[in-house]
């Protein structure tokens, strides 16, 4: 099983050089492909959320895409959150994947739930296009 995102957090903090760094960060990532892969969903959000620092560490998460996307499409708001905050940080204006995101966003627009309709818009401030419309 793969370790949590505070376990993470300590792990790369108590690292003494940077190739010892690059090496959990590396093995983090694999443990998160292996996941992602056999479609580990209960694991998603935490996978996304250690996608998340390690982006902010300046390592590649394009593979993380995605996850995000199908997290927005969850109907539970704390996945939904990251899901979107994955979004924001690892896609740009460019990305293929954007496309899909288009039907979330519309059905969180219209949601009850005025945090979830916050999310979106949130989203369609800082991602929108032209196509998108």
């Amino acid at each position: 099983m793969a370790m949590k995102l505070r376990d993470l957090i300590r792990k790369v903090r108590q690292c003494k050089t940077a190739a010892e760094e690059r090496a959990v960060i590396a093995k983090e990532s694999a443990m998160i492909r292996t996941a992602i892969r056999e479609e580990q969903v209960h694991f998603r959000h935490r996978n996304v959320a250690k996608l998340l620092f390690m982006h902010m560490l300046g390592y590649p998460t394009h593979f993380g895409q995605l996850e995000c996307m199908k997290l927005t499409a969850s109907p539970h708001f704390p996945e939904k959150r990251i899901g979107y905050l994955g979004m924001l940080l690892l896609l740009s204006e460019e990305a293929e994947v954007l496309m899909l995101a288009t039907n979330a966003l519309k059905s969180d627009l219209v949601s009850d739930n005025k945090f979830v309709a916050g999310l979106a818009l949130c989203a369609i401030g800082n991602l929108a296009t032209a196509d998108m419309s």
